[in-house]
């Protein structure tokens, strides 16, 4: 009996040996893709203020930093303890440190400071970021009730903008301004796990598969004020969330068009894009994929939208930057090639995730309006 209880120990052994690193990643996984409170923490300072001078600012690397976060391509917001200005791209460089545009907001930023870089690019809300007057309204929606930034306009279409994983309404700021200009009203909405909002029964995120009831509540409250179609905007996982909401609700048939802005349209392929950069094999993201699926029950399916997407009838603009580190730019560029009747697709060279206004400012403002003015 010896020698098969043995054999029997060994083969558990291997089989554990052989799991064990799949279940590590899978927990990994849960922690980053699916648990609200991984994206509650605030983002570290991670750049160090080296000089200042008028109109230029030099930052490096901070001991909290992210290798080349301060010289990342385009305009952003810098914050630091003390004060905040707004970043301007980057005027030069030898890799270590960056020497970049640099307009003061407010307080007093000091050599030696510790700062982080903020892609939304413009603080507070409409008012503060823009002086865009809106009104902060409360949206029923089953899960109870969810904070929304509602901007009147002239037209019979609406736009409701709908923030990416992690985010939050700051997101849409960017945007904001076009849709103002071309006489949108608009709603910049919240969703379940969002700070301060009711949280999912079960405290994950589902990229859009119970998101949507929040987006819907919101294009409900709209056509009860009077909207006749809306435009949906949706900002990674938030373009999951809209893809989702033309999936399940029977409201999806007043969409008029999209603007997706690095659209998460399949996690799988996402989680393998993050993979691939930190050269996990592939064997290894194959269990571990399979261990997360039974261990947190939920089907990787589930989050697919690209046929979703690819079935649409009304117009998309896609942006998306092709230095994407979170989502596969690829996943953009097979919509546009399978599409190209419906999709504008503008893909940023050295944009990086949510990042293609930033690196463009002009030209992605030019693509929204010509958008826009076709949609009319």
């Amino acid at each position: 009996m010896r020698i098969p209880t043995l054999a029997a120990a060994g083969a558990a052994a291997g089989a554990a040996a052989f799991l064990a690193p799949g279940i590590l990643l899978s927990r990994m996984l849960h922690r980053a893709g699916f648990d609200p409170a991984s994206d509650r923490l605030p983002a570290p300072f991670s750049v160090r203020i080296t000089a200042i001078a008028p109109g230029r600012i030099t930052l490096r690397r901070g001991p909290a930093g992210a290798p080349g976060a301060h010289l990342e391509p385009g305009r952003y917001l810098l914050e630091a303890a003390r004060g905040r200005a707004f970043l301007g791209p980057v005027l030069e460089s030898n890799g270590v440190v960056a020497i970049r545009e640099f307009t003061p907001l407010d307080g007093d930023l000091r050599v030696g400071d510790f700062a982080r870089l903020d892609p939304f690019a413009f603080p507070g809300d409409p008012r503060e970021a823009h002086g865009i007057d809106f009104d902060e309204v409360e949206i029923p929606a089953p899960l109870g009730r969810f904070p929304a930034w509602y901007i009147p306009g002239r037209r019979e279409t609406w736009a409701v903008m709908v923030h990416g994983k992690g985010a939050n309404r700051r997101e849409t700021l960017r945007l904001l301004p076009l849709l103002v200009e071309a006489g949108y009203p608009s709603l910049a909405i919240t969703y379940r796990n969002d700070e301060g909002c009711p949280p999912a029964p079960h405290g994950r995120y589902t990229y859009g598969r119970d998101e949507y009831e929040e987006l819907e509540a919101a294009v409900r409250f709209a056509l009860e004020l009077g909207a006749r179609r809306i435009l949906l905007v949706g900002y990674s996982m938030g373009g999951a969330i809209c893809l989702s909401f033309m999936e399940r609700s029977n409201l999806a048939s007043r969409a008029a068009g999209f603007i997706l802005d690095a659209p998460m349209l399949d996690l799988r392929s996402t989680v393998a894009h993050g993979a691939r950069q930190r050269r996990v094999p592939l064997w290894y993201l194959a269990v571990s994929n399979r261990i997360a699926a039974r261990r947190y029950r939920f089907n990787w399916d589930d989050f697919d939208y690209r046929r979703t997407a690819m079935d649409l009838q009304v117009p998309v603009l896609l942006f998306h930057g092709d230095a994407d580190p979170v989502v596969p730019v690829e996943t953009s560029d097979a919509l546009a090639a399978a599409r190209p009747d419906i999709v504008r697709y503008v893909r940023v060279p050295g944009a990086g995730h949510v990042r293609a206004w930033n690196v463009d400012p002009e030209g992605y403002a030019d693509a929204v309006r010509a958008f826009l003015a076709a949609l009319e």
